[in-house]
């Protein structure tokens, strides 16, 4: 049997038995599509500019489940000069029970100890020297935040000092590019930053429709599914199921081929129908 369907460097894959597959399945892919790879083009193209006043800034946003993270996850592998990027996510930890500071989150990823602040602390207190130093020694050009909504949760005190802060990174001193990750409600907080507003690009990751782009994406994903026969998810019966169960959003999208490939993999039929389709929309995690 023929399996080229399948990339050729998944086609080892299927030497492998039922459970393992499914862990395979049920495992992270990434498959190049026109919305990253504008993001990492615009990216790219800012880690190139030479320094000047104003670093370059890019904001990227979409409704939860739209793939943010999941870009920001690739970075390392698509975006030049990753090694000088300084990356933290603002996403609040369930387990600490509450949100996590934009001042404190710097600091500790430099794994510097962080300087008590008052309100009337100025940006040289919020941005020390020694924060100075470690920037530049360690040729930090870039700041990547996820979920940057979440900065949008704190007081008006804190949301000055995020403020100095971001414009301190940007101005001319620190030469700084910022490249952030959020709903569309960053476009608020971003807003709220007079001075900064004008320095994004923005970028909007839209849900899938149905179209030509839709069926390429799920082309290369079925090139990756650990799968003995072709499923065609591309063709249009599937393509309306799989956009009627998930509204086009990426995590749902993911989530469903996911599961449906399970069902196929456990029933033995190594390729997925419209009905492994409507199970995984039923019951995720049947199979």
């Amino acid at each position: 049997m023929g399996y080229d369907h399948l990339r050729p460097d998944r086609q080892a894959l299927l030497g492998q038995d039922i459970e393992k597959r499914i862990k395979l399945m049920l495992g992270d892919i990434w498959v190049d599509i026109a919305p990253s790879e504008t993001v990492f083009k615009v990216m790219n193209n800012m880690a190139n500019v030479p320094k000047r006043i104003t670093a370059p800034a890019l904001l990227v946003t979409g409704l939860g489940g739209a793939g943010k993270s999941a870009i920001v996850k690739e970075i390392p592998n698509r975006v030049s000069r990753s090694e000088g990027l300084l990356t933290i996510s603002m996403a609040s930890d369930p387990d600490l029970m509450k949100r996590k500071e934009f001042r404190t989150e710097i600091y500790h990823k430099l794994e510097l100890p962080c300087p008590p602040i008052h309100r009337k602390s100025s940006v040289a207190d919020l941005v020390t020297r020694e924060l100075s130093e470690i920037l530049k020694l360690r040729n930090i050009w870039g700041l990547v935040i996820d979920e940057i909504h979440d900065m949008l949760l704190c007081g008006k005190v804190e949301q000055r000092i995020n403020s100095s802060m971001l414009k301190a990174f940007l101005g001319e001193s620190y030469g700084i590019s910022l490249f952030a990750f959020g709903t569309p409600k960053a476009n608020s907080f971003i807003s709220a930053i007079t001075e900064t507003q004008r320095r994004f690009s923005v970028i909007k990751l839209e849900d899938w429709k149905e179209d030509e782009s839709f069926r390429t994406f799920l082309l290369g994903v079925e090139e990756l599914l650990p799968l003995k026969r072709p499923s065609r998810l591309y063709d249009q019966d599937k393509v309306f199921a799989i956009l009627a169960a998930t509204s086009g959003r990426m995590d749902n999208v993911m989530n469903l081929i996911r599961s449906a490939g399970c069902y196929a993999l456990r029933d033995g039929t190594e390729a997925i129908s419209l009905e492994h389709l409507a199970k995984a929309s039923a019951s995720p995690w049947g199979y």
